[in-house]
This record gives C-alpha cells, sequence and structure tokens, in this order.
C-alpha cells in the first residue's frame, strides 16, 4: 500500500499541470476530514497542500482576478500574522504551531484561488459531502468492528497505521469523536441551505439521499455541540421554506427526512447489542450522552427535580467556560488585550485541568487577547453582511459559518482552523465573483477593481 502511495505522486504531479482542481478537491478533503499520513517520511497533507500552492504561481489565463490581499482576505492573514507574533513572545512558537498555521495559510490561498477559477463553490461542496461519507464511515466501522470509542478511521486500518494502546490496552484516542459529528453537521447544514434554495430537481433527490446519512452521523457521534448547531440552524430554514408559501412542501418534505432519520437511529442504538457486539458501557454512554444528560441540564434550568449523576460532562463544559473567563479576568491589562499567545491557556494551567477551555469564544479571547478577537469577529460580521448585500441568494457558506460559531460554544480551535477559514475565504470569493459580473459588463478583472473602487471611493 506504501508503494502505491509513493507510485501515485507522478499521476498527482500531472493532474497538477493538466486539472489542478483535482488535486484541490483531494486537498481540501483531507483537510476537512482531517486526514493525515506519512510518506517517505514526510506528510502527505503538506506535500500536497505546498503543491498546490506551488502551482498557483504557474501563469493561466484562467487565474486572472484580484489579488487575495486586495480583498476582505487580507485581514484573515493579519490574524494568522498578529497571532504568530504574540505566539513567538511568550515562546510557543512549536512545531505544531507552524505546522496548523501553515495549513490554515495555504487552505486559505488556495480556497480563494480555486474558487475564482471557476466562480463556483462545487470542490468545496464535493469535498464537504465526500468528508461528510468518510466521517460517517469510520463512525460505522467503529460500532461494526470495535464497539467502543475512540473511532478507528478506516483509512488508518488500510495503511497499516497502528493506533497507540494505553496500559489498560485500550485505544488511545487522537480525534474527539465530537469531530466526525461537527463534518456530518456542517454537510448536512450546507445541503439543507441548498435545499431550500434550490429549483433544480435532480439536485434535490441528490440531497435528500445525502441529508438523512449525515443526520445519522451526527446521532452515532453522541456530540451534542454538533446536535446543537445542526438544530438551530435547521430550524432558521425550516422557518424560512415554510414563511415562503412556495416551499411549505419542501419543509414537510425534509421534517419526515429528519424524523425518519432519528427513528433509524435509535433503532439502530436499540439492535446495536445484539448485532454488532457493542460493550454494554458504550450503548450506556450513548444514552446518557444524547438523553440523560441534556434531560437533566434542562430540568435544572427549570428548577425541576434531576438527576445530578446525569449531568456529567455538560455541567462539567459550563464549570470550565466559567473558570476560563475567570482567568482571562485575572490576566495582566496587556494579556488581556494583546493575547497569551498560542495554547498558552493549556501551558499556564489556567483551568487548573491542563486541558482547554471548551468554549471556542474564550480560547479565542484568551490566545489572541481583545484586539484579535475583535479582528475575528468583525471579519466574519463584515464578510457575511457584504455577502448577503451582494450576492443574489443567500449562500449556503453563511449557514455552515453560524453553524461553527454554535457549535464552538462547547468545543475549542475550529474557530481559527484551515476548514473554517477555507468556507470564510470561499464566501469573500463569491462576493469578488458576484462584483466582476454586476459591475465588469465584460471588462478584464484588473479594470473592472480599479473602476469598482472608483465609484465606491466617489
Amino acid at each position: 500500500m506504501k508503494l502505491i502511495l509513493f507510485l501515485s505522486i507522478f499521476p498527482v504531479l500531472y493532474l497538477l499541470v493538466v486539472k489542478p482542481e483535482y488535486i484541490a478537491a483531494l486537498f481540501f478533503t483531507i483537510t476537512i476530514a482531517d486526514i493525515n499520513f506519512e510518506v517517505g517520511g514526510a506528510s502527505f497533507r503538506a506535500i500536497l497542500g505546498i503543491l498546490l500552492l506551488a502551482r498557483t504561481i504557474i501563469p493561466d489565463k484562467k487565474t486572472e482576478y484580484p489579488s487575495i490581499f486586495s480583498t476582505n482576505a487580507f485581514y484573515i492573514f493579519l490574524l494568522i500574522l498578529y497571532a504568530t507574533l504574540v505566539t513567538i513572545a511568550y515562546d510557543l512558537a512549536t512545531i505544531t504551531f507552524v505546522k496548523i498555521t501553515g495549513q490554515v495559510i495555504i487552505a486559505t490561498f488556495c480556497g480563494y484561488h480555486y474558487f475564482m477559477r471557476k466562480g463556483r463553490y462545487d470542490l468545496l461542496k464535493i469535498s464537504l459531502i465526500i468528508s461528510g461519507l468518510i466521517c460517517l464511515g469510520d463512525l460505522a466501522y467503529t460500532y461494526a468492528v470495535v464497539g467502543t470509542f475512540p473511532v478507528q478511521r478506516i483509512y488508518e486500518s488500510l495503511l497499516g497505521i497502528t493506533q497507540d494502546v494505553n496500559e489498560n490496552g485500550d485505544f488511545i484516542e487522537k480525534i474527539n469523536h465530537n469531530f466526525y459529528g461537527q463534518i456530518c453537521a456542517m454537510c448536512f447544514v450546507f445541503l439543507l441551505h441548498e435545499y431550500v434554495t434550490n429549483t433544480d430537481k435532480k439536485r434535490d433527490q441528490t440531497q435528500l439521499i445525502i441529508l438523512p446519512l449525515m443526520l445519522l452521523g451526527v446521532l452515532m457521534s453522541t456530540s451534542r455541540s454538533s446536535l446543537l448547531g445542526l438544530i438551530g440552524i435547521s430550524i432558521f430554514q425550516l422557518r424560512l421554506m415554510i414563511k415562503s408559501g412556495q416551499n411549505a412542501t419542501k419543509a414537510i418534505r425534509v421534517v419526515m427526512i429528519m424524523a425518519s432519520a432519528l427513528i433509524l437511529s435509535f433503532l439502530l442504538f436499540s439492535v446495536v447489542k445484539d448485532s454488532l457486539n457493542l460493550r454494554l458501557d458504550f450503548v450506556d454512554r450513548i444514552s446518557e450522552r444524547l438523553i440523560d444528560e441534556p434531560l437533566a441540564v434542562f430540568q435544572k434550568r427549570l428548577g425541576l427535580n434531576y438527576n445530578a449523576q446525569a449531568l456529567d460532562a455538560m455541567e462539567w463544559r459550563e464549570e470550565a467556560s466559567a473558570n476560563a473567563f475567570e482567568a482571562f479576568l485575572r490576566l495582566k491589562p496587556i494579556e488581556q488585550i494583546f493575547g497569551i499567545g498560542y495554547w498558552g491557556f493549556v501551558e499556564r494551567n489556567l483551568g487548573h485541568t491542563h486541558l482547554p477551555p471548551h468554549n471556542g469564544f474564550l480560547l479565542l479571547l484568551i490566545e489572541n487577547g481583545i484586539i484579535g478577537f475583535a479582528i475575528y469577529i468583525l471579519l466574519v460580521f463584515a464578510v457575511i453582511r457584504i455577502s448577503n448585500r451582494t450576492l443574489p441568494s443567500s449562500s449556503p457558506i453563511i449557514s455552515v459559518i453560524i453553524f461553527m460559531f454554535l457549535y464552538c460554544v462547547g468545543q475549542n480551535g475550529e474557530l481559527t482552523n484551515g476548514t473554517t477559514f477555507l468556507f470564510l475565504v470561499t464566501l469573500i470569493g463569491q462576493s469578488v465573483y458576484t462584483e466582476k459580473i454586476k459591475y465588469g459588463h465584460g471588462m478584464k478583472l484588473t479594470e473592472m477593481t480599479k473602476r469598482h473602487f472608483s465609484m465606491t471611493a466617489n
């Protein structure tokens, strides 16, 4: 298998020259699905990303578009530079930080470049769907073969990548199971948004097949953060559909799809003990995470009697967030303003657990300070506002970004990873490309950009 991977570098190089969008789709997929392995001692994702970035330098008539640095994407790179300087100042620029930062830069630049080649988000959409199916497959494989978390990845089994175990012989978790639910939920809200706004019946049929699969993946992951974000976005989208009379039938169909997926999931959980030989404690854990804990928290908020033992992780996350905010208030004023650098919260053990705060917004605030936090929030809202004003119809990428905001209330660094910036820069590209059509009238993009900015100034 490793020999096959090594030999595959030659068709990859060929496609980079003649069909670079194929390699872009592959890179986007392994970035979103967080797939990586070594080829000849080097990271496959890093090699692919560097080659793809280098390909953007080759002149191409299809790639005449405004520079990424002349768009709002400039502020993404400004935030990355700012975070890097703060991290270096606190001597936290580890190899891990360099790798993550490099991936974010490559994903951002290539996301913009390969969107502008076509003026469509098809590559990103295909990559997201494939990533969702990969994560669903990993969950199904774990349920059927291992019978308990952590999630085991199919590609690692195919490549013979050994999974580390602890002293008890249990697998050590590499990627939290919430991640798999996150990707499935992102795919779900993206396709649901398209389904709401789409008039192509053939496309609708394809989405009707994938939507319940992605919902099933969210439930199998037992990720409450993903479920919360998915429900929030789905209610918003269904409200829009019902409000417009012509989409009322679609709304009923989507509700039926979601109900069917829920019934299918509960049926699955009820028979897993016998058919898949799952460990009993794993089945009990599924029930606790999806039913007992949320119900106990809800009853507590209403002042009703509740099972205190069922609160577990949800109560702990709330406490961790409160402790993190108190830790921020105890920082020196200069640290509150400028931040304490990447992973500074854990390095200083500010939460007294040697863990991140499990609140993406607090982590962003603590690591990047008030300045970095303000740059990020203002950037996202500005991009969404411009998109709503520029695009003829609402982009499904907006639903994905809003989902990420809801999801990260109970998670960590996903707000600033390569996947989130990949979607954000594609939304920026959509607005820029639409402005080209609206103001260009067939002129070159460079001329269009000058005239547009001249009109704005006047």
